[in-house]
């Protein structure tokens, strides 16, 4: 154990002496933090009630239930939001902080982190071209520890810049710059996402993964897409991987 801590401390000073110039830096900033995060989540592991307490102290807090969510729920998550939560403006919100960690996962489960809600998740940093940092994800399925998820980012994708490029430059149409955006088949453009901020949004559905709930931001706010874009997701999926 003392011999690999030594190494490290030792890797992680030559690594440090070898960052020169801005991008060297601003990266290293990013890789020490990712270490400091990493180490953090790894303690939490240990942690039984970490997910629980992170739920009620944010999550559950922080997320409103409507009553067009409300009303499509089962009768017994009725009956578990009536006994925790308090009805104000047509919104139901938290107010039960001695919650059973029961119901409180089943909530987290069936109505936070439910397939085809974004949620914010760390996903570490990255090597090469691999995706990292924070952002929001599609949950596409929840494995109670573990959800399955589909990054979204902010960047327009240079697939989509070279099309409106062409465009722009007047060699193709607008139909047939839609056309070409439509063919292909691993991005998907999203033009909003409840309770999330206006603006366009894109994903790529060869990003797909599995992440440990331990790398979700309880505190950053859960959203939603409209069920066209999960049926586009799932042709996409069978375009991209099974055909």
């Amino acid at each position: 154990m003392k011999n690999s801590y030594l190494n490290c401390l030792k890797k992680l000073r030559d690594f440090r002496r070898s960052l020169k110039n801005d991008t060297d830096i601003k990266r290293g900033k990013l890789y020490f933090t990712w270490i400091k995060d990493k180490t953090e989540k790894i303690r939490n592991e240990t942690d039984e009630n970490y997910i629980y307490n992170n739920l009620i102290k944010y999550a559950l807090k922080n997320y409103k239930i409507d009553k067009y969510i409300y009303e499509r729920l089962n009768k017994s998550l009725k009956a578990i939001v009536k006994n925790n939560y308090i009805l104000n403006n047509n919104n139901y919100i938290f107010n039960n902080t001695n919650i059973s960690k029961e119901n409180a996962l089943l909530l987290a489960k069936k109505v936070l982190l439910k397939r085809g809600n974004v949620v914010w998740i760390d996903f570490g940093f990255n090597v090469g071209n691999e995706f990292g940092g924070m952002h929001p994800a599609i949950i596409l399925k929840n494995f109670d520890n573990e959800l399955f998820v589909l990054p979204i980012s902010s960047k327009k994708p240079s697939e989509y810049k070279k099309i409106e490029k062409e465009f722009n430059d007047g060699k193709i149409t607008k139909k047939e710059c839609e056309k070409q955006k439509n063919d292909v088949i691993e991005i998907l453009q999203i033009d909003k996402i409840y309770r999330f901020k206006d603006m366009t949004r894109w994903t790529n559905i060869t990003r797909m993964k599995k992440v440990s709930i331990l790398r979700l931001n309880f505190n950053g706010t859960i959203g939603k897409i409209d069920g066209k874009y999960l049926n586009i997701i799932n042709e996409k999926i069978g375009q991209e991987f099974f055909e």
